[in-house]
């Protein structure tokens, strides 16, 4: 058994304590340092990325490109890029970002996979590589075609839009409907770069919501009643000029996850994402650090499966050390863990130095 000592993440905040792994399960969890520890430092569950597009990672970004301009299917600089690129290229940066992700503390990735079928087996066919993925399939053409889901649905495990301003609304129905009755998540990105029908956007019934950054609070609460999570991408949304409301979403009771959206412009970095968070939420008057690390640990929620903390004895190994730098443990994670990699992270039987 390899121990790893420090202090460990827990329901209740830090404790000084240690985790014994084996054959990439947790062995142990318990109360005291080990003197024999394999890693010492900060010991944290792994992230969940609730939101990428890892594909983009090989598309040139033109600084002075609008968000439409770059993003907006089926014409934007990414969508046509991405459809004139060898499928060896699109799946070589793609591994790229998942070994990246993993070396970064991420062990789940929620990826908007787009290309159709083909766009979402070129990333199936890098399982067991880097972060683990959960593939939301794309449509290739903006309209509903039954078999064309059901096809797509063999391949990934839900199916995500871009929203409902790209879509005839009846068509959009049509695919979130057969998604559902097929067991499988559907997700859509809304309001990002202007207000859109938020009841629109619920009677779709999505599994989650990508950015809401121009919601109105009545949006908000809606949402929040309805029991939707939303996930937020700062870093993506702060470099087109849109600041999200983040403290507005919480103090509205809305599940808010993070994610890193577009590989082009951000890395899939989630300890970048998460600092950036912070300092944004403490700009809006909340307690930056840890309300940021609640968002950080709110992207397990979105796999349906486990609470956001699961250290607990018997679960998979899914866990990181990170520097301990003496300070307020909080603090040092949210605030001074994004300039260096973390000493270890162990994602089933891997572990990465």
């Amino acid at each position: 058994m390899r121990y790893l000592s420090g202090l460990v993440l827990g329901q209740n905040g830090f404790f000084p304590g240690h985790v014994g792994i084996e054959d990439g399960v947790i062995a142990e969890i318990g109360r005291g340092k080990k003197g024999n520890a394999h890693a010492r430092g900060l010991i944290v569950p792994t992230f969940v990325n609730g939101h990428t597009h890892i594909a983009d990672y090989i598309v040139p970004v033109d600084p002075a490109i609008s968000l439409e301009e770059l993003v907006a299917p089926p014409k934007g600089l990414k969508h046509r890029i991405l459809e004139q690129a060898s499928p060896d290229d699109i799946m070589r940066g793609m591994l790229t970002m998942k070994r990246f992700m993993a070396r970064r503390g991420v062990s789940h990735f929620l990826d908007f996979r787009e290309g159709g079928y083909d766009g979402s087996d070129y990333l199936r066919r890098l399982d067991g590589e880097g972060a683990d993925s959960i593939i939301m399939g794309r449509p290739k053409l903006l309209e509903f075609c039954r078999s064309g889901a059901r096809r797509l649905l063999k391949v990934a495990d839900g199916i995500a839009v871009s929203s409902i301003t790209d879509w005839d609304y009846s068509e959009l129905q049509k695919l979130a409907q057969e998604t559902r009755e097929q067991g499988k998540p559907f997700a859509i990105h809304a309001s990002e770069r202007v207000r859109e029908d938020i009841d629109k956007v619920l009677d779709l019934k999505p599994s989650y919501i990508v950015h809401m950054t121009e919601a109105t609070d009545d949006d908000m609460r809606k949402v929040a009643q309805a029991g939707v999570p939303i996930v937020v991408c700062p870093r993506s949304n702060l470099f087109f000029g849109k600041t999200p409301p983040l403290a507005r979403m919480l103090d509205s009771g809305l599940i808010v996850a993070l994610g890193t959206d577009n590989a082009m412009i951000c890395l899939p970095d989630m300890l970048a994402e998460m600092e950036v968070a912070a300092r944004l939420l403490r700009s809006q008057g909340r307690n930056g650090a840890k309300d940021a690390l609640d968002m950080a640990m709110n992207g397990r929620k979105l796999l349906n499966r486990q609470e956001p903390l699961s250290i607990e004895p018997g679960a998979r190994c899914e866990l990181m050390v990170l520097r301990q730098r003496g300070g307020d443990p909080v603090s040092d994670l949210v605030l001074r863990s994004a300039s260096d990699a973390p000493e270890l992270v162990c994602i089933g039987k891997n572990c990465w130095r």
